[in-house]
């Protein structure tokens, strides 16, 4: 379960970066704190890397930027909140506007375990899937209360 993977301390309430790589580099800061051995700019070129292929804006409001990262040692899950928005690329290629973002899971994942990369990703689409998601974390007004939103919604 995803709830498994974020920890109250994972959790930025509310980003200072107004640029889409600024907040990544703000939300692996949080990553490296949990994980240690994590370097900072093997991580930060995997996001970029990943980001200038294919945008990681998903859904309205929300990204999943992510990335293989030979230094990760387990999945490792950020979440960013940004009130005002932070600008994306669009994932429609039809559509390539950009789009404001509010809540980003930012996910380093170790190069090797396909099958967790693949149930995390799905786990973070079937959570944001959720009608009352955004709305919910967007009115947090603590670290826990977005771990424990997040766990009633996972247990729908």
């Amino acid at each position: 379960m995803l709830s498994n993977l974020i920890v109250p301390a994972s959790i930025i309430l509310d980003l200072e970066s107004s640029e889409r790589e600024e907040a990544f580099a703000e939300l692996l800061e949080k990553l490296v704190a949990k994980n240690p051995g994590l370097e900072r700019k093997e991580a930060m070129e995997a996001l970029v890397s990943r980001e200038d292929r294919k945008s990681t804006a998903v859904l309205p409001h929300i990204a999943v930027p992510h990335a293989l990262c030979s230094s990760v040692k387990n999945t490792a899950v950020a979440i960013g909140i940004s009130r005002t928005g932070i600008e994306f690329d669009s994932a429609d290629p039809e559509n390539p506007v950009s789009v404001p973002v509010n809540i980003i899971f930012e996910i380093l994942f170790e190069e090797k375990d396909t099958e967790t990369h693949l149930h995390v990703l799905r786990d973070v689409l079937d959570l944001t899937s959720n009608p009352g998601f955004c709305e919910s974390i967007l009115h947090a007004t603590s670290q826990q209360e977005v771990c424990d939103i997040i766990r009633s919604l996972e247990n729908f």
